[in-house]
């Protein structure tokens, strides 16, 4: 009995040593990992900007980017996202060109299936990225479907964030459709792949649109050529909800309207969101965060009483703080616009703007 005392206590001391070790090897380790994880992002970020005398870093929203300046001039941007791959999420490092195009595209962090899914790591797969404005229409890998379009999504959220601010324009406010003058109108826009529409107008309200022109998914993007021109004439305006499970398409179309009538129409700028002027109910929309999600809001009394996110497909445990945190944050600032949860970037973005959507479509009082 003493000798199996004896050897619990010898045990209990060598796992309290070798905690201690692990714990000083870890203290002294860790500044050193953390110095080289660092010098290997900026490197990569050097490597997407390689024309860049000098490189500066900046924050918004939540999301660290880098611009590339060469005689105090923009010459590029770079920024990493993440996106859900076959096991865990792909990091991507996309550079941009003065003008706002992808100029590279580099695989940070990639755990697919060996020989599968890391296929995607190819050059020739990811210089298909370059110049385009649609990645989406990109051709996916034979049977490395799930991570081909991880890589996809991953470029599209980095166009979408660094674009306008590489190279910023002046940007057209909403349209105005009743100064269109009466006549049916024809636009492109991008959805999986090129779209066109028509958009005939009446009287200065919308009164047919057609897809004529499409090479989208059957069956899977049908419901948004058939339901967002509907959408659009029945609430006579061109930003309508998206179709669940076609976003894509949905937005496609939506720029095709655009392009088809801004030539023709007077703009403005987009008038502040006033909550306090929203009439009392429950509102939905849907937002784009790694995958489309859904919110409902609740307003009372001129106030955001609730906000809800009822349906997404993000990253279980990634995803999840952004999904707690940012609704209630909302509410607690009476605000569409928060801080973004860090590690969660893109979730985050996709319940504001859902919020926003969902507000912005709901009636006054």
């Amino acid at each position: 009995m003493k000798n199996m005392a004896r050897l619990g206590i010898t045990l209990m001391i060598i796992c309290a040593a070798a905690a201690l070790g692990l714990a000083a090897v870890y203290a002294k380790t860790s500044p050193v990992i953390e110095k080289r994880a660092r010098e290997d992002l900026l490197a990569a970020v050097r490597a997407a900007m390689p024309d860049a005398d000098e490189i500066v870093e900046e924050t918004q929203d939540g999301q660290t980017y880098w611009l590339g300046k060469k005689a105090g001039e923009i010459v590029g941007g770079a920024i990493k996202v993440s996106s859900a791959g076959f096991r865990e999420p792909i990091e991507l490092m996309v550079g941009f060109n003065a003008e706002g195009k992808v100029s590279s595209v580099a695989i940070v962090s990639l755990n697919d299936t060996p020989g599968i899914g890391t296929r995607v790591n190819d050059k020739a797969f990811l210089d298909k990225f370059i110049g385009v404005e649609n990645p989406m229409a990109v051709d996916a890998i034979a049977g490395a479907t799930v991570s081909s379009s991880a890589v996809k999504g991953g470029v599209k959220k980095a166009i979408d964030f660094m674009a306008a601010i590489v190279a910023p324009s002046v940007t057209d406010g909403p349209i105005d459709i009743a100064s269109v003058p009466d006549g049916t109108y024809t636009g492109k826009g991008l959805g999986l792949h090129e779209l066109e529409v028509s958009v005939t107008v009446k009287g200065g309200k919308i009164v047919e649109v057609k897809v004529t022109r499409h090479e989208e998914s059957p069956g899977i993007a049908d419901p948004a050529i058939a339901g967002i021109p509907k959408a659009m004439v029945e609430q006579n305006k061109i930003d309508v909800d998206a179709v669940s499970g076609a976003t894509f398409t949905s937005e496609g179309i939506i720029e095709a309207v655009k392009n088809a009538l801004r030539p023709f129409a007077q703009t403005s700028a987009k008038p502040a969101l006033d909550i306090s002027k929203i009439a009392d109910g429950t509102y939905t929309a849907t937002g784009l965060g790694l995958r489309e999600l859904e919110v409902s809001v609740t307003v009372q009394g001129g106030k955001i009483t609730e906000v809800k996110v009822v349906r997404h497909d993000e990253s279980p445990g990634i995803a999840d703080p952004a999904l707690n945190q940012v609704p209630k944050a909302i509410v607690e600032n009476q605000s569409v616009k928060v801080d973004a949860v860090s590690g969660a970037t893109f979730t985050s973005q996709g319940i504001m703007e859902a919020v926003e959507k969902a507000l912005a479509g709901a009636p006054t009082k």
